[in-house]
Formats: C-alpha cells, sequence, structure tokens
C-alpha cells in the first residue's frame, strides 16, 4: 500500500480519483491539498481523510509516501522540487515542467534521494495504444517511414477566456506544450526519439496571451522516420482528436476522426490498422483491441497510477519517467526554439546540453 497525497483537487484531478476509489488497497488517498480550501474540502470529505491549503505545510504533516499533482503548469516545478526535497516519490501531470533545465533538475533531485519521479502521460497506459505498441515493436508495419499528429481543438469550448492555458507564461506555451504534448509523446513511444524540429506557430485569437493557438511543423526522428504535425485552437469547428498516423511499409495505422462536429474533446480515439499480407482489408481499417496487453484496466489514468504505485514500493523506473520524459520536453522545447527561428531546424541535442548547463 502507497500512502498518495493528491495535490491539486480541480480540473484533471477529477479523472485521477477514480484509481483511489476502485483501489485503495494499492493506492490509499492519504491528504489533499489545494491552494481552494472548497475543493480541498470536497475531494477529502469524499474520502474521510483531512485537507490542506498549502503544500510545505502539507508536505510536512501529512502521513504520505508520495505526491499526485495536478497543477497548472508554471506551478509543478516549485511543488514537485518541495516534494522531492521533503522525501516523497512524485507522479506529476503532463507536461513535466516547462522549462527543460527545471525538468533536468528535477530528475537529477530523484535520483540523489533515490525518489520514483514519473510523468503523467497517461496515452502510453492506454490499452488500444498499448496493443498497437506491441504489434509494432512485432514488425506489423514493417520499418515506419512517416507518421504524424494533429491537435485540433476549440479550446473556447473546454476553457472560458482567463484561464491559465491561455496565458502562454503559466502554461509555458500554447497548444504544443498543452495538446500536442500528447502525441509527441506518443509518437516517440512508438519510433524513438526526436532527432530535430522545424516549427512555425502563430497567435491569431486575442484571447491566447504569448501562446499559440496555431502551429505546424516537420519532425526527424533518430530512426530515421519523419513526421509532421499541426495544431489549431481557435478554429470555429472541427472534428475534435488528437489524431496520429503511422505510414509502414508493410502496413499503417490510423486514428482519424469521423469528420463530424462532435461536442467534448476526443483525445485517445481507437486507432486502426491494416498490413500489406492481407489484401482484403488493404482498404479496410481493423480497429485495435485493448486486450492481452496486461494492464489492470480499461482506464489509462487508472492504469497510470498503479503504474506509479508499482514502481514506488520496489524502485523500478517507470514507463513515463521523468527521466524518459527529459526527450518529449526536449522536442517541444526544439519546436519552440525552431519557431523563434523562423523555422530553422534545431536538434534535441541542442537544447537538452543548453538546459543541462542551465541546470548546473
Amino acid at each position: 500500500m502507497t500512502r498518495i497525497g493528491l495535490i491539486g483537487a480541480g480540473g484533471i484531478s477529477e479523472l485521477h480519483l477514480p484509481a483511489y476509489e476502485d483501489h485503495p488497497e494499492q493506492a490509499t488517498l492519504a491528504g489533499v491539498c489545494d491552494v481552494d480550501a472548497g475543493k480541498a474540502e470536497a475531494v477529502a470529505d469524499d474520502f474521510g481523510v483531512d485537507s490542506w491549503t498549502d503544500h510545505e505545510t502539507f508536505l510536512s504533516e501529512a502521513d504520505i509516501d508520495a505526491v499526485d499533482i495536478a497543477l497548472p503548469h508554471h506551478v509543478h516545478y516549485p511543488v514537485a522540487k518541495a516534494a522531492l526535497e521533503a522525501g516523497k516519490h512524485v507522479l506529476i501531470e503532463k507536461p513535466l515542467v516547462p522549462s527543460l533545465s527545471d525538468c533536468v533538475e528535477l530528475v537529477e533531485l530523484a535520483d540523489e534521494r533515490d525518489l520514483t519521479l514519473m510523468v503523467g502521460q497517461m496515452q502510453r497506459y492506454h490499452p488500444p495504444y498499448r496493443a498497437l505498441k506491441e504489434r509494432v515493436d512485432a514488425g506489423e508495419l514493417g520499418e515506419i517511414r512517416h507518421a504524424r499528429c494533429d491537435a485540433l481543438v476549440n479550446q473556447a469550448d473546454l476553457f472560458p477566456e482567463g484561464h491559465w492555458l491561455y496565458d502562454g507564461e503559466k502554461a509555458g506555451g500554447g497548444g504544443v506544450i498543452g495538446y500536442s504534448v500528447h502525441k509527441l509523446d506518443l509518437l516517440r513511444y512508438y519510433l524513438g526519439d526526436v532527432k530535430r524540429a522545424a516549427a512555425w506557430t502563430r497567435t491569431v485569437d486575442d484571447a491566447f496571451d504569448g501562446a499559440e493557438d496555431y502551429a505546424t511543423g516537420m519532425l526527424e526522428f533518430e530512426s530515421g522516420a519523419i513526421a509532421d504535425f499541426s495544431v489549431a485552437l481557435s478554429a470555429p469547428a472541427m472534428p475534435y482528436t488528437e489524431s496520429f498516423w503511422l505510414l509502414g511499409d508493410d502496413g499503417t495505422v490510423h486514428t482519424l476522426p469521423d469528420g463530424q462536429q462532435q461536442e467534448g474533446y476526443v483525445g485517445s480515439p481507437t486507432p486502426r490498422i491494416n498490413t500489406r499480407d492481407d489484401p482484403d482489408s488493404r482498404k479496410d481499417f481493423d480497429e485495435v483491441e485493448g486486450g492481452g496487453t496486461g494492464l489492470p484496466t480499461s482506464d489509462a489514468f487508472v492504469n497510470e497510477i498503479l503504474h506509479f504505485v508499482d514502481c514506488v514500493e520496489p524502485g523500478a523506473e517507470p514507463l513515463t519517467s521523468g527521466r524518459d520524459n527529459l526527450g518529449t520536453m526536449a522536442a517541444i522545447r526544439a519546436i519552440y526554439r525552431s519557431a523563434a527561428r523562423d523555422g530553422e531546424r534545431v536538434a534535441t541535442d541542442e537544447v537538452l546540453a543548453d538546459a543541462r548547463e542551465a541546470a548546473r
């Protein structure tokens, strides 16, 4: 049993709570902290635990082994650092930290303290995506030559103007770090690390302050695969999705939306696959089923938290460890640096080297 303290009782935390409700013998919610006392108390009362409004006091007083941080991007770093310094294992919602040098510092601090640092890249724990990973690794697509990912979301339908996601200083950027981070991480899961990026961003809607609502670019992977990506957060209507494609010598995968405008946000559409050695399905695509992957539930958030607990007790490296996630955040920062240089190609090694130097 791992006793976990939840820091951040609004927004995304609601999707974390089923893990503590349904699996208390593995992941015990032992305290709640939020600057909004009402939110903290509401969640704490549901679980019969105490609540706090200050994370420093919470870390010193609560009887916890680990923390689950579900906060706005700009406070990820100070809260995660305080938790690691207090000797707590840390699960932190994506993105790890907007600043890559701060990411490096947290990874090094977790190593020094022999603590688990895991990032909530929950889509790697979605059963169909895990099943697809197994099929990619088994070579069913052959050599993957090209990939694509899109984040097509009308943010105004999800969050009102003035929300911190419109503020580039608080969010660390706009659509790339807020939405594309999911599928960029997933492409790394399937294809390996990004070698370099070329990108362009635009801020069109006045609601966005220092944050891009449009972006597009190209990625080159260490494997030799190439990819393109696009982001649109303020177009008036679209088939909402975070879609991706994988194009290999022997097969293709896509998660393209159905084409109609949808109410809500579809972050994990089901992948569909065809293969060259099945002529009857050449123009058809079969859904990738999520069974047989060994994941404990059909809920990616629950699977993620249970994996965190499984890693804390033996000291194992999580699938989405802070160390692994440096590759995702390096890709994000390379995209932004390229955009600042009007599309000049930027290597992830360059941004990582700069971050490690800055973290010294």
